[in-house]
């Protein structure tokens, strides 16, 4: 079976972890699908985007474009990518949009194609624009195809009109032959604009990079991962270590990745009077993310939404108990015997789950808790759901 996807979203120079979580998929599949030959079709990405705030990045992305080399085809971890250029800006603006990834995506699929034999199946992920696109794409030559939505929240503010989804949002679950969200949450979500319920997929961490581990500090560590951005919730984190007020000789809270907000919660920090128990670990490479996990006692993300939340996953992939918000995602993944849930914006709420979860560490099991996500979200889980569905959508073809 030849496999053809299309991500909205995918790692790049300019994003390494953007979308990660679809190449980390697509490299499972073709691990343990040997008869799935999986072709990712890749254009730049956010390499070759021009963000609407930010036009000065026009000259970079135009020296970025004059680089590159058209109708490549390289093998990474197993999954074929075939890549061509596209420089790509807003909808809103003239000649933007999907209609310049409708073209090279198009171009992608037959050189696939010419190179592998016949598409069987397309997976787009994320309805607009991938999705869009591969509506547009499917019908044009007679192939069926999934959608796996991920956005958060859903949709995205840019991508309503009058209240509405955009129309090409509507078409990408219409014409799919199956479409999958990857929380119940973001199931509901979708259906809610009168489209067909998805069926619940997650998405997968691979249980090779992580495993359980003792804490070796002789502080109570609860250890935080994300983009610094609003949406993840770090104020109210900030706000509940204050208010909780821990001792800094034996608590300790570190926040690793970067972001917009950065600054404004170190300076933060320092108002509310917590910079002795917060510890800036900066950019976090990917590579060491486990050891992080396994270094930690709690793991804590006070998101204000989530479709799904990979770090809490890998959180309990190396048996670590979880602080959350019932924000969507979470709620999937967090029960009573891995972590504890509090209301988006409950700093109150938030302060006593942090000190209940210091005080009760011993009862949660990570033997117990790493069992659970083996069975949830392991590789082999999430892609034995996947291939059933391409096998009988190829069948009924």
């Amino acid at each position: 079976m030849n496999l053809f996807l299309i991500p909205s979203w995918y790692p790049s120079q300019a994003q390494p972890i953007a979308g990660i979580f679809t190449q980390e998929q697509a490299e499972a599949i073709a691990e343990l699908c040997k008869d799935i030959n999986v072709i990712v079709s890749t254009w730049g990405h956010h390499n070759a985007e021009i963000p609407l705030r930010c036009p000065w990045y026009l000259p970079k992305v135009l020296l970025w474009r004059l680089k590159q080399q058209h109708n490549c085809i390289s093998q990474h971890k197993g999954v074929w990518e075939v890549f061509n250029p596209v420089i790509l800006w807003s909808h809103r603006l003239p000649f933007g949009g999907a209609d310049r990834l409708i073209k090279v995506n198009r171009r992608n699929l037959i050189l696939a194609a010419e190179a592998f034999g016949p598409i069987d199946l397309i997976h787009a992920h994320v309805s607009y624009p991938a999705g869009y696109v591969a509506s547009l794409l499917a019908k044009e030559f007679g192939i069926p195809y999934l959608l796996t939505e991920h956005m958060s929240p859903f949709p995205f503010s840019s991508l309503m009109r009058r209240g509405k989804p955009l129309p090409e949002i509507a078409q990408a679950f219409d014409k799919a032959s199956t479409s999958i969200a990857v929380s119940p949450s973001l199931a509901r979500q979708i259906s809610s604009f009168g489209y067909r319920k998805p069926i619940v997929i997650p998405n997968l961490v691979d249980e090779q990079r992580f495993s359980t581990g003792v804490p070796l500090s002789d502080k109570f560590i609860f250890f935080t991962l994300c983009n610094l951005s609003a949406q993840k919730g770090i104020d109210h984190l900030l706000q509940a270590i204050a208010l909780w007020n821990p001792p800094s000789d034996k608590f300790e809270f570190r926040i690793g990745g970067v972001g917009p907000l950065l600054a404004v919660y170190q300076a933060m920090a320092s108002r509310l009077g917590v910079s002795d128990r917060v510890r800036w670990l900066g950019r976090v490479n990917r590579d060491d993310a486990p050891c992080l996990f396994r270094e930690c006692h709690v793991f804590v993300l006070p998101s204000r939404h989530e479709t799904f939340g990979v770090v809490y996953a890998e959180a309990i992939a190396t048996g670590k108990p979880i602080v959350a918000t019932r924000c969507g995602g979470p709620e999937f993944i967090v029960s009573e015997e891995n972590g504890l849930l509090v209301d988006v914006g409950d700093v109150v709420g938030l302060a006593n789950s942090l000190r209940s979860v210091s005080t009760c560490y011993d009862s949660f099991s990570p033997d117990a808790i790493r069992a659970d996500f083996l069975n949830r979200f392991s590789r082999k889980v999430v892609v034995e759901q996947l291939s059933g569905i391409y096998r009988s959508t190829v069948e009924q073809k």
